[in-house]
């Protein structure tokens, strides 16, 4: 390996460890603050780095926020919904009704991203809308294959869509998350036992 070549390798890494710095920052700043608190030059300094090394690797605010959910998101989402369809309807929801009441769910009600923020977010920018989306299109698509997979075990209604269904899930979580907000008195974990009982066969 010639020495430029070693010179080369050696930047790509130091400029990957750096954007992966800048959003390490982002997440726990994005998380302990909201999605609008935290100032470009306050996820700088807490990464280590300047303004120009941030505009290096993120055009504006938004190109980092969707960053920030491409790091973060999948992971979230394999932790909530298996990629293997092999995992019953109960399994999943015990895991988001997990999440949901430690804080790791995404736009939890205690603290981190609100989801009017995201919301918000997703207006002003075509960019962070389609990102999100595009992991609950995710979310729905695995949720679907779990449906199916229940429906195959004789453990779930067959008669109904399982596209269908894994979409009402996810609009229920989602809608949970501004019903807490907005501190709605809510009984999660009993709404998902009664959805649970209303897929099931008789």
């Amino acid at each position: 390996m010639s020495s430029s070549t070693a010179v080369g390798g050696q930047r790509a890494r130091d400029k990957q460890r750096t954007r992966r710095a800048l959003i390490d920052a982002g997440i726990e700043l994005f998380s302990a603050e909201g999605l609008d608190a935290p100032s470009l030059d306050a996820i700088c300094e807490r990464a280590g780095f300047t303004r120009g090394a941030f505009y290096v690797h993120f055009r504006d605010r938004d190109d980092f926020i969707v960053a920030v959910m491409e790091t973060a998101g999948g992971p979230i989402l394999d932790q909530l919904v298996a990629a293997s369809p092999h995992e019953d309807l109960a399994a999943t929801f015990a895991r988001f009704l997990s999440a949901f009441a430690d804080g790791r769910y995404p736009m939890a009600p205690r603290g981190g991203i609100r989801p009017h923020q995201l919301i918000d977010a997703c207006v002003r920018s075509p960019r962070v809308r389609e990102r999100y989306v595009a992991l609950i299109v995710e979310a729905i698509t695995r949720v679907t294959r779990g449906v199916e997979h229940g429906q195959a075990e004789g453990l779930v209604r067959p008669e109904l869509d399982a596209h269908a269904i894994a979409t009402l899930l996810l609009a229920a979580v989602i809608g949970s998350q501004t019903m807490s907000e907005l501190e709605v008195p809510y009984d999660f974990a009993a709404t998902a036992a009664a959805v649970l009982r209303l897929l099931m066969p008789s």
